[in-house]
């Protein structure tokens, strides 16, 4: 029952509260009922009693002798990785007897979607030290894939690439789609762009990849060129892939495209349009100038726009010296968010100054010292990565 309601009914509560049923009964679990257990509170570490019933369960094992099986240390590195505990997945990993290729990959895995990522390279470099005999696997590689693109080091990426060629590992769509991630996060579009056009299987989610590495690069036309194309092969994009495109429109200036693809969202493909989707839209106005339509559509949208809306047509308002409109955007900001933000106040000191207005920009930058709001200074980092 438990497997089921993890597995095929996918309610992970239920299950935990079938596991509290079987003790209330005085069943003694087994090596079978742990690993689905934590399986099951990995899908829901934000609810405070999964995590709860999580490291009672690693409390439980301990008691019952029964942690010294590598299936159940496997499922509780996932666990803790789940649960952004990546130190105490790495003490359960060290306090191991044995491991298998599970392991270093549940480990990899955990420490990259965690945010680890040199730790996650790490272990990759000490399986291949350590346990020569276990070649990785796909999801070794995706882990692998996940921590080189969020360190967004372009010669670890070009050396990952090489190694599963000459791995001869099979190109899934998994990995060709987490390989155009990777690269376009390491700034590699053209490296992306290789990759996908040679992906012998696609799925959205690689298309959805694609359109958003060209977003980022600047390839705005690209990026609408792949949408439509993908369009074409019959598969029916998804919210994210409209995100990507119409960011792909704001960037570029492409105003008729933009527009086009928003009216399809509900007018195509039956789509509620979202907070995201709008904002793109505010945003693609916004940086054409058209800050009045700008303002009109906000407005008129069906849904109550956020901040997240508002602080864009004020980033436009400053841009082309709409004064009069960005101060009443920023009393809505002030209305919708009280904690205010530094950039709202940068914003409209800035667009004082762009006039000639000094006395009210030095007023702007006396209220932030009065309510104690401080402009965080931006950095930046070059680094260095060589590979033997």
């Amino acid at each position: 029952m438990i497997r089921a309601h993890t597995t095929v009914v996918s309610s992970p509560l239920l299950a935990i509260l079938l596991f509290s049923r079987m003790r209330f009964h005085s069943v003694p679990p087994d090596l079978y009922t742990f690993p689905l257990l934590l399986k099951t509170c990995s899908l829901s570490t934000s609810s405070p009693s999964a995590l709860s019933v999580g490291l009672s369960a690693h409390s439980l094992i301990l008691k019952l002798g029964f942690a010294r099986d590598v299936y159940v240390r496997n499922t509780l590195i996932r666990f803790y990785s789940a649960a952004g505990r990546a130190r105490r997945a790495l003490e359960v990993f060290d306090e191991m007897p044995h491991r298998d290729s599970i392991s270093w990959s549940a480990l990899i895995s955990g420490l990259a979607s965690t945010g680890w990522d040199n730790l996650a390279l790490s272990a990759f470099r000490a399986m291949q030290i350590h346990a020569p005999d276990d070649p990785p696997d796909e999801i070794t590689m995706l882990g692998v894939i996940s921590a080189i693109g969020g360190l967004g080091e372009l010669d670890l990426a070009i050396w990952v690439h090489s190694y599963i060629l000459r791995r001869g590992l099979h190109p899934t769509v998994a990995l060709g789609t987490a390989l155009v991630d990777m690269f376009s996060a390491c700034g590699s579009i053209g490296r992306a762009a290789w990759v996908f056009d040679r992906m012998p299987e696609r799925n959205l989610k690689t298309w959805t990849a694609m359109i958003g590495a060209c977003a980022a690069h600047g390839r705005s036309s690209v990026a609408v060129q792949v949408f439509d194309e993908m369009t074409r092969s019959g598969l029916t994009p998804d919210h994210v892939t409209f995100i990507g495109v119409l960011t792909a429109c704001s960037r570029g200036g492409l105003l008729n495209q933009g527009r086009r693809l928003f009216a399809s969202i509900k007018g195509t493909f039956g789509m509620e349009p979202r907070m995201e989707h709008y904002g793109c839209i505010v945003d693609l106005l916004g940086r054409a100038g058209l800050i009045t339509e700008a303002h009109d559509f906000i407005q008129t949208m069906p849904i109550r726009p956020n901040s997240v809306i508002w602080r864009t047509l004020l980033g436009a308002c400053v841009n082309f010296s709409y004064v009069e409109l960005a101060e009443q955007v920023k009393e809505r900001i002030a209305w919708l968010d009280e904690q205010g933000h530094d950039g709202d106040y940068v914003l409209l000191s800035n667009a004082y100054g762009g006039i000639g207005r000094w006395d009210e920009k030095d007023h702007v930058r006396r209220m932030m010292q009065h309510v104690g709001i401080t402009k965080t200074p931006g950095c930046s980092l070059i680094g260095h990565h060589s590979i033997n």
